[in-house]
């Protein structure tokens, strides 16, 4: 499942997945795998041929920016410790049953 939105902490961001990874940023400067933008309360996420895990790691990452900046906490967690965190999350929430995935085809 690929929601096209989620609300975080009473505010709501939009989602936008795209294929390429040089879409993913909004200025087109560099190649990501995600992006949010607080300004327009987006969020841009690389599929391409990912497996839906991945996917839903860095949507979980993304969301993770949100709550950081939202709670004043960005400067105090490094973007390695943010990314395990969500890395973490996204693999609960799939173990549980919570979200379910489906392979490539």
């Amino acid at each position: 499942m690929r929601p096209a939105s989620v609300n975080v902490l009473g505010k709501e961001y939009s989602i936008s997945y795209v294929d390429s990874v040089i879409e993913v940023d909004m200025y087109h400067r560099e190649a990501l795998w995600g992006q949010i933008d607080y300004w327009t309360r987006s969020i841009r996420v690389y599929v391409g041929r990912r497996c839906e895990a991945d996917i839903l790691d860095t949507l979980l990452h993304e969301v993770l920016h949100a709550i950081l900046e939202d709670l004043n906490l960005d400067k105090k967690v490094d973007h390695d410790s943010h990314s395990l965190i969500a890395m973490a999350l996204a693999d609960v929430l799939m173990r549980n049953g919570w979200v379910k995935t489906e392979p490539i085809r």
